[in-house]
């Protein structure tokens, strides 16, 4: 196939080959592909003004466009075009419940982390031709309550025609290479979500801020009442921020801090994993923690609803002072297994569902 400019857009010319199912492209660092074998797969970028010289991807292009935004018509067009069987997408894409509509059948959207939801409840009557694989049965209920993704999720004042709880990708990949854990190595592991130093997400600067620099200081006053070190499971991915994370975290605990190494595939999974008890805020990998059967301290000193971990238990401090979080973690670490799984019951696999005849890195194939 070549291809030729003109303007914003690019008309290809030459042969197309069928596939099985069309993959949308999010960005999202888990590729989907591998998790789709052995479908013979091809690939939609909603960003690209791609337009194939061919009779029958024109046609539907046209018509499409006449009712539907630029981005759903090429899509629809394209997956016709190529007689995909299915498309298979992220929920962090605006507007793909939306685009749903125009193809011929429903889209496989995979939850991709956590859906933070708007404060007030919806009647949402709006279907659309969506099959949504969540991470839990959370999700389920979610939609059944009124509650509403937040923009920009791709569900937001949206539902799916049908929900099939399947868990976490990520999580389950990391299940498959993860081993046995005899011995848990270290006492508290705290999960790191530093982003810069000015702050970043949906919530004003401030509100994450705050709650991630108490969480910090109550963490470390903690450990030095208890003759703690602290394991701060690493967050980002350069080595110019690596270097600024490793320096505001040393500042804030001097010698009572070490690091996990996150050059290791799934460095913050076996840092949790090989703690006691991990510390976070708002995190969807303290969801997966949890999810696992692990103890977990997640923090919301704010009250601010995008902070609110799902399911209470002694796993979740909203609000409260220093005593109340020291008094929190002893009780967790204190715990025997049998007392935590008791506490627990169903509510891990009700946040991630796993099935471990039939892994979620498996499931979408």
């Amino acid at each position: 196939m070549h291809a030729i400019r003109i303007g914003k857009y690019q008309l290809n010319f030459g042969k197309v080959d069928s596939a099985d199912a069309v993959l949308v492209r999010s960005g999202f660092i888990t590729d989907l592909a591998p998790h789709c074998a052995p479908a013979e797969l091809a690939h939609f970028d909603p960003g690209n003004r791609e337009i194939y010289v061919r009779v029958d991807y024109l046609a539907h292009l046209l018509f499409l466009w006449l009712r539907n935004s630029r981005r759903a018509a090429s899509l629809g067009a394209y997956a016709r075009m190529v007689k995909a069987k299915s498309v298979i997408a992220y929920d962090n894409i605006p507007e793909l419940y939306d685009w749903a509509k125009v193809l011929p059948r429903p889209i496989f959207i995979v939850q991709h982390g956590m859906r933070q939801l708007e404060d007030e409840k919806h009647v949402v009557d709006d279907e659309s031709n969506v099959i949504f694989l969540s991470w839990g049965e959370l999700q389920r209920d979610e939609f059944e309550n009124g509650l509403v993704a937040r923009y920009p999720n791709s569900s937001h004042l949206r539902r799916p025609k049908k929900i099939i709880p399947i868990g976490s990708l990520r999580d389950s990949m990391y299940r498959a290479v993860r081993g046995e854990i005899a011995v848990k190595q270290n006492q508290i592991c705290l999960i790191s979500q530093f982003k810069g130093l000015d702050g970043h997400g949906l919530t004003m600067p401030r509100e994450r801020q705050m709650n991630l620099d108490r969480t910090a200081e109550f963490t470390n006053q903690y450990a030095i009442e208890h003759n703690l070190d602290v394991l701060i499971a690493l967050y980002s991915d350069t080595p110019e921020l690596l270097k600024k994370e490793k320096e505001w975290y040393l500042e804030k605990f001097g010698d009572r801090c070490r690091f996990n190494d996150p050059a290791v595939d799934f460095a913050t999974y076996f840092a949790t994993d090989e703690s006691v008890v991990s510390i976070g805020v708002h995190t969807s990998v303290l969801w997966e923690v949890f999810g696992r059967g692990g103890r977990i301290l997640a923090c919301n000193f704010t009250g601010d609803n995008i902070f609110t971990f799902p399911i209470p238990g002694p796993w979740y401090l909203h609000q409260g002072t220093y005593l109340d979080f020291s008094s929190r973690l002893t009780a967790l670490r204190m715990m025997s297994d049998g007392e935590y799984q008791r506490e627990c019951g169903d509510r891990p696999r009700y946040l991630i569902s796993y099935d471990s005849n039939n892994p979620t890195h498996q499931v979408i194939e």
